[in-house]
């Protein structure tokens, strides 16, 4: 659906403000199950809904999960019997469907933000919705924000929600 609003981003003169138009058909959001990236993904399908556009919710196996402490897979949430590390493709297929939006969910693999700007390519989003992280702490610290690193890095207009 193209959706068009009075006004223009660029030398902006009183007399001059025109009509801008821009077309949102396909929506990629990245997610972990972590509380932003659900948040993500509800705006996702807000805008979805909105602009009559398609969502395709990916979650990136990195495969370091199996690297991790045992004591830190089996403290973690079990989200009605599903692996967290696909609770939010679940999340996002039930939003969904329960808003009357298309969706797909896939299961890439390799390092997170390389992949998600490979896949908004190749499947040629017209947004990107990401959370603000997935991680906290050392984590975050030692190996980046992956949506800093989406937003620098992605061609095509990212939106970064914050969760509450």
């Amino acid at each position: 659906m193209k959706v068009c609003i009075k006004g223009a981003a660029e030398d902006i003169k009183l007399g001059e403000v025109g009509e801008v138009c821009h077309e949102i058909d396909r929506i990629l959001v990245p997610t972990d199950g972590s509380e932003p990236a659900v948040a993500a993904t509800e705006y996702a399908v807000i805008l979805a809904r909105t602009f009559g556009a398609a969502v395709k919710a990916i979650y990136v196996d990195t495969g370091l999960e199996a690297l991790e402490y045992p004591e830190e897979v089996m403290t973690e949430d079990v989200y009605e019997g599903i692996h967290p590390s696909i609770k939010g493709l679940v999340i996002a297929k039930t939003l969904c469907e329960r808003n009357g939006v298309e969706c797909e969910v896939e299961v890439v693999q390799g390092g997170v933000a390389k992949r998600i700007l490979a896949v908004a390519e190749e499947w040629k989003a017209d947004i990107l919705v990401v959370g603000d992280t997935g991680r906290t702490g050392i984590k975050r610290i030692a190996l980046g924000s992956v949506a800093e690193t989406v937003v620098k890095g992605s061609p095509i207009p990212t939106m970064v929600v914050k969760a509450d």
